[in-house]
């Protein structure tokens, strides 16, 4: 019985909306809930610790702890043997295009519009940006800094060794921009350069799928962005999207004329062989 089922099997259908949101994250990140805190599955489902609990008990488990053991313990057991799909008629292609659009559509919340909107105004208001990340947080911190300069704003990405991050950090004071993405695990190296940025000045923007995570304390701007995925694994389709988002608030008449001096430089420098 794949978790999806045996979750639903054991709930009946008796249920009500926050602990649906609860199931949803156990269903939808078995890997995630299964090695987390009920503070932390409380700020994926976007529900208080109280409800966590409660659910676990519905399912029949003395409080949080237990329901995660017997979660972990079937999560192992699914990687183990390679079942990780919601069944034998399971559709991956579709069940992924489903999940990433439910992800993207919880981005349209106010308050996630409303720091997409101030990471945009930090940037624009700052003397240089810095963006930094590690692991999957690579691909979306990448587009960030490349389109970002594209459209004219100095944006620098700090993706080399500890060292050569920690320098380029260090170069950080007032009136600076620090932007730190991370999906999932966090690195010492990013949560203490994250505090360097901080105790330096810059304005310190922290791009997550988590509301607590600790990079939240030193964070002038938090972006919260889910990452589920339908095999255990993150996706970072959301989460390019907010990339997209803040990038489209930069838009202005300065960033359309600086990407068209940098159209007319590839052309002069004859780089692209895409003309017919």
């Amino acid at each position: 019985m794949t978790i999806e089922a045996w979750l639903t099997d054991r709930t009946a259908g008796t249920l009500g909306p926050q602990a649906g949101r609860v199931i949803h994250v156990l269903a939808r990140a078995p890997q995630f809930a299964s090695y987390s805190s009920a503070r932390e599955v409380a700020e994926r489902a976007g529900v208080n610790v109280s409800t966590v609990v409660r659910t676990a008990q519905q399912l029949g488990f003395d409080g949080w702890p237990q329901l995660r053991e017997e979660l972990r313990a079937r999560f192992l057991t699914s990687v183990s043997s390679g079942d990780l799909t919601p069944g034998p008629a399971a559709d991956p292609a579709a069940q992924t295009l489903r999940q990433d659009a439910h992800n993207i559509n919880a981005l349209a919340a106010p308050e996630t519009l409303d720091a997409i909107r101030a990471t945009a105004r930090a940037v624009k208001a700052a003397r240089r940006t810095l963006v930094i990340s590690s692991g999957s947080g690579a691909g979306p911190a990448h587009i960030l800094s490349y389109l970002g300069t594209i459209a004219g704003h100095d944006i620098q990405l700090a993706l080399g060794s500890p060292t050569t991050q920690a320098v380029q950090v260090a170069r950080l004071e007032e009136g600076d921009c620090l932007i730190a993405v991370n999906v999932w695990r966090l690195t010492r190296t990013l949560r203490a350069l994250t505090r360097l940025a901080h105790q330096r000045g810059a304005t310190v923007i922290v791009l997550t799928d988590l509301r607590s995570s600790p990079l939240a304390e030193d964070a002038d701007h938090l972006i919260v962005t889910p990452v589920e995925g339908i095999h255990g694994g993150p996706s970072l389709t959301a989460m390019v999207a907010t990339v997209q988002a803040v990038l489209s608030e930069l838009s202005d008449d300065d960033a359309i004329r600086s990407s068209g001096h940098i159209q007319q430089m590839w052309e002069e420098l004859d780089l692209m062989d895409d003309q017919p």
